[in-house]
Order: C-alpha cells, then structure tokens, then sequence
C-alpha cells in the first residue's frame, strides 16, 4: 500500500473528459505464483492501460524480486453491498438512509 500510495501521490490517476477519475482505495496482494495484486478503485473502468503499466513499473521500481517475475494486476470497483451500505447510512443508526432498491419501502 505505500508503494501504491506514492505512485498516486507521484502521479495521480487520469480523468476522463467529463470530470469522472479513478480512486484508489487499496491494494492487497492474494497469491504468490503468480504474484497477484488486487487494487480496489471505485470504476475498474476509469483506470487505463498506460496508468495500469505506471503501476506496474513503479511496483517494480521499489520491491525487490520484481524484476523478471510476471505480476498479475487485478482492478475491482465497489460491490453493490458496499454501495448500498454507503446510501442507507452507518449501520445502527435506526435506518435513517434511503432503502435501496426499495426507496418506497421506508
């Protein structure tokens, strides 16, 4: 994550002509042979091919025993559960938020 963090920080994701940019949350690597690294954004979409090898070169740059190995890079956005979470509110607050898909239903 903090090589992540100083990629971004170095240069940060492109945006595209309306306005609409990637966000890095995090990344977190979940198998060895291959390596593979999972980056959670907010839209796998939004984040391009040339950002994807930036990333990838900068992973190289700073880790040791890169260099040769070939890096798997997986890019996922949001769950539907994490972005419903979000639009009805902290849990425990009594439900105040919108009842998603089901705004009717209060």
């Amino acid at each position: 994550n903090e090589v992540l963090r100083d990629a971004i920080l170095w240069q940060p994701p492109p945006s595209r002509r309306n306005g609409a940019q990637a966000k890095i949350y995090y990344g977190s690597q979940v198998s060895t042979r291959p390596p593979t690294i999972v980056v959670f954004v907010n839209d796998p979409k939004l984040v391009n091919d040339n950002y994807r090898r930036y990333l990838d070169r900068k992973m190289r740059e700073s880790l040791d025993g890169f260099e040769s190995t070939p890096i798997r890079w997986m890019f996922r956005g949001r769950r539907v559960r994490d972005v419903t979470r979000n639009m009805n509110g902290t849990p425990g607050d009594g439900g105040s938020g919108t009842s998603f898909p089901y705004p009717h239903a209060v």
